[in-house]
């Protein structure tokens, strides 16, 4: 078909006029390809849902919403904040450790790879129960932290009993000294004598700081380095101190009798009516004198007191007016009663020298001394006061203490001297002594012994 007249695609040709009934026309022809259309494609198909999601549409976001605090529920944790309570937060280690040598607290922490703004406040907590200046080689710590490097826990212990102990609560840091629980045990226990009284209670399943025990509580009447024998008996009456059920040391020592070839002695400790506690024989007699026996532990005698003796050093004979106690080097030395230095330091032959004026007119000599106690001349010392060291210092062959006593002006031997002694139980209190003691009394009597050929332990 041609077309009469040309159809114009620009504005460039001239338009055709369309009549108003044209238009209408073209109009409901439209509608009706549309409406075709609809019902062919449309109207048998399935609407698919909405797809679900946990995010909200732009139409259902608040902007306000943002600016609402987080709802945490009850049994749940906020990993941003700390939690309440050590138990209710996960902890990412623990760590563990001992103090070395040249360590402080904090440097042994940091060590352990620990922050320093998190060791600050757990020790700054800690200064109320426990001065960590006080810290020493050994002593043990541990504790456990979270995942932020928080330290929850700390623990420093310096020994069973003493253990101190700090906790994240609310933010801020608990710390306490821990109660420990002890079980005290009355133990009754016997030993024959065999070589030495340290020697012979380890045989009998005992440690030798129970010997120490004995030496200090006899050593007014026995020298044990001279005076004990083969065959003689001891039996205590003493605490034991159990930890966990297991033995951690000896609390005191109830009662004590000594039965050797030199003598009977015995010990009961008892407190008067006026509160003051200490130890007496069965008859009531104080043990406590004004001298102690021997002036160190853990020795024996090289040479005695004599007016004729062949000197070492001087090869003539010659008086000893003193008694020479052999002992390890810097072993320590205790003064025999209380009374005044007079003298401290270097004196001749007699190297590092000790000297103190006792009441009742006595004066003690320490010589031959490695290094001296914390005194000073004018210093007032009581008895069983460290004052110096066993060393080798002047005329002297090997370490050992020369000990001498005078009385006035006079020397004397020290292992003859008879002291005074505190005051007895008054006669009025006697009955309640002796109603005291019978119990421990019953029980040494009663405490089985060890003899030489037995072994406990």
């Amino acid at each position: 078909m041609y077309l009469k007249e040309p159809i114009y695609l620009n504005g460039s040709g001239r338009k055709r006029r369309i009549s108003p009934l044209r238009q209408i026309a073209n109009l409901l022809f439209v509608s009706l390809i549309i409406g075709v259309n609809y019902m062919v494609f449309f109207h048998d198909a399935e609407v698919p849902p909405a797809p679900i999601t946990d995010r909200p549409t732009d139409s259902e976001f608040n902007p306000a919403d943002s600016l609402q605090p987080t709802q945490v529920p009850e049994n749940s944790v906020d990993p941003d904040q700390p939690s309440n309570s050590p138990e209710e937060t996960t902890v990412a280690r623990s760590f563990d450790g001992r103090l070395k040598r040249g360590d402080t607290v904090f440097a042994a922490l940091a060590a352990e790879g620990i922050r320093e703004t998190s060791i600050a406040p757990v020790l700054a907590s800690m200064k109320d129960v426990f001065d960590f200046r006080k810290a020493q080689v050994g002593h043990r710590f541990r504790g456990k932290m979270n995942d932020n490097g928080q330290i929850l826990t700390f623990e420093f212990q310096t020994s069973e009993l003493d253990i101190y102990h700090t906790e994240l609560v609310d933010n801020s840091y608990a710390a306490v000294k821990k109660n420990i629980p002890v079980d005290r045990r009355s133990v009754a226990l016997g030993c024959t004598i065999g070589s030495s009284l340290y020697a012979s209670l380890t045989r009998c399943g005992e440690s030798p700081e129970l010997g120490a025990r004995l030496t200090e509580l006899f050593a007014f009447d026995v020298d044990f380095f001279q005076e004990i024998r083969r065959g003689d008996v001891v039996r205590v009456l003493i605490e034991k101190v159990y930890v966990n059920g297991r033995f951690l040391n000896y609390g005191k020592v109830l009662a004590a009798q000594y039965d050797g070839k030199f003598g009977s002695h015995s010990a009961y400790l008892y407190r008067t009516k006026n509160g003051h506690q200490a130890y007496y024989t069965d008859s009531g007699r104080a043990l406590r004198k004004e001298f102690l026996k021997t002036p160190l532990k853990y020795t024996r005698i090289s040479s005695g007191y004599t007016h004729r003796r062949f000197h070492p050093t001087l090869h003539r004979w010659k008086k000893h007016l003193a008694i020479d106690y052999a002992a390890p080097t810097n072993t320590p030395v205790q003064a025999v009663a209380s009374g005044t230095v007079k003298h401290v330091g270097l004196k001749g032959a007699s190297g590092n020298l000790v000297v103190i004026e006792h009441p009742g007119g006595y004066t003690s000599y320490y010589a031959h001394l490695n290094k001296f106690g914390r005194i000073e001349p004018g210093d007032s010392v009581g008895q069983r006061t460290v004052i110096g060291y066993v060393g080798k210092t002047g005329r002297a062959t090997g370490p050992h203490l020369h000990f001498a006593l005078k009385s006035g002006r006079r020397w004397v031997n020290p292992l003859k001297v008879k002291y005074t002694t505190a005051s007895p139980i008054h006669a009025g209190e006697r009955g309640q002594f002796e109603g005291a003691i019978l119990p421990y009394k019953q029980a040494l009597k009663k405490a089985r012994v060890l003899g030489l050929a037995e072994r406990q332990g």
